[in-house]
């Protein structure tokens, strides 16, 4: 409804609505001022069978092309995932991502959105949504951008500035400075900062899955010299508000004896995480964004996410097809006590399960 009347009060003042462009790839092959290049390839990696569907046929993960685009004459919104719309006013919807699709973006709603700024020079955009404050969409959607806008020209010379959506936290920092980024080019924006820029270089947006080319991104970004230690390694979410493991205490004393190491991955550096990760050869976790450091594993490192059934989620699973892990699920038992959504609920992991998980290291 305030679409329909935001349309209705624009045709009568003389302003006209962004129209939607699907495909920021195909509106490039009309537009000759805009430039493309493809950065990575498509790529295609086999999945294992699924935990909780066993028995199905093997499945594929599609990783589409990345592209690097250069954009003249841009108005862009940091809300949420951002709003590109071009000269000719056209929302870029695959630039412009929107929680219940681009079609419903606010900037088709909002009855009064920030005013424009102009902001000179040539400006790169890796605003990427849930990245602000949330550790595995910053390490595997938007810093995988940032590697994108890097690949483009070497370095971040050529940029006057770089905007990102984030909370400053310093796992971001730390990510940021391993890149090479100079932190007098970073500029962070939230929904609050609309910018007219001349030009505004995007890189592509894929946020429903890990392609192969992140995973080795990242795992150049912490390469080491040094040699695999094969520790074993259990990640505590003792200090999480949710999904953590109720008996802990009695499967820490279990996984100690095997010679594992108890840690909580938020009392760490990124590089720490990332180095105890590519020195692992055993990660037993609960479900949570501390494994999204499987990405710096070793092919053939032995994941096991703790979940129960209900609150079970592919993304690790995937991760370690692309990764080349070898991946399995120890299922939980949801708490009775657990008052919020059951896919949240904390998780009693049984004394017979772990029993067999650990016989068979």
């Amino acid at each position: 409804m305030k679409r329909a009347a935001l349309e209705s009060i624009g045709a009568f003042r003389g302003r006209t609505p962004p129209r939607l462009e699907l495909s920021t790839l195909d509106y490039a092959s009309k537009h000759t001022e805009i430039s493309v290049r493809e950065i990575h390839s498509a790529e295609v990696v086999r999945l294992s069978s699924h935990p909780f569907r066993q028995g199905t046929s093997l499945g594929e993960l599609k990783a589409a092309p990345a592209f690097v685009f250069e954009i003249p004459n841009v108005n862009f919104w940091g809300h949420y995932g951002g709003a590109v719309v071009t000269a000719d006013n056209a929302l870029l919807a695959d630039l412009s991502p929107e929680v219940w699709g681009p079609a419903t973006h606010p900037i088709f709603s909002r009855w009064h959105p920030p005013k424009s700024q102009l902001l000179d020079g040539r400006i790169a955009i890796g605003v990427t949504p849930e990245a602000g404050g949330n550790y595995y969409h910053w390490l595997l959607d938007l810093l995988p951008r940032v590697l994108l806008l890097k690949h483009a020209t070497q370095n971040f010379s050529n940029y006057d500035t770089l905007l990102l959506n984030g909370s400053r936290a310093n796992y971001e920092l730390e990510t940021l400075t391993a890149l090479e980024v100079s932190p007098e080019k970073i500029r962070f924006v939230d929904s609050r900062d609309r910018f007219q820029i001349a030009s505004a270089v995007f890189p592509s947006l894929d946020t429903n899955i890990v392609a192969p080319w992140k995973v080795r991104g990242l795992r150049e970004l912490v390469s080491s010299d040094k040699p695999n230690q094969h520790r074993r390694l259990y990640l505590s979410r003792a200090r999480a508000a949710v999904r953590r493991i109720a008996n802990e205490e009695e499967i820490s004393e279990a996984l100690r004896q095997h010679d594992f190491e108890i840690l909580e991955a938020e009392t760490l550096s990124f590089r720490e995480q990332a180095d105890l990760f590519a020195n692992a050869s055993v990660i037993v976790a609960p479900h949570g964004a501390a494994l999204a450091n499987t990405v710096f594993c070793q092919p053939g490192t032995r994941v096991v996410e703790i979940s129960t059934r209900a609150g079970y989620r592919d993304w690790y699973w995937q991760l370690a097809a692309v990764a080349v892990l070898t991946y399995e699920v120890l299922e939980a038992q949801p708490t009775r006590y657990f008052s919020g959504p059951n896919e949240n609920a904390d998780m009693i992991v049984s004394r017979e399960g772990l029993a067999r998980l650990l016989e068979s290291l």
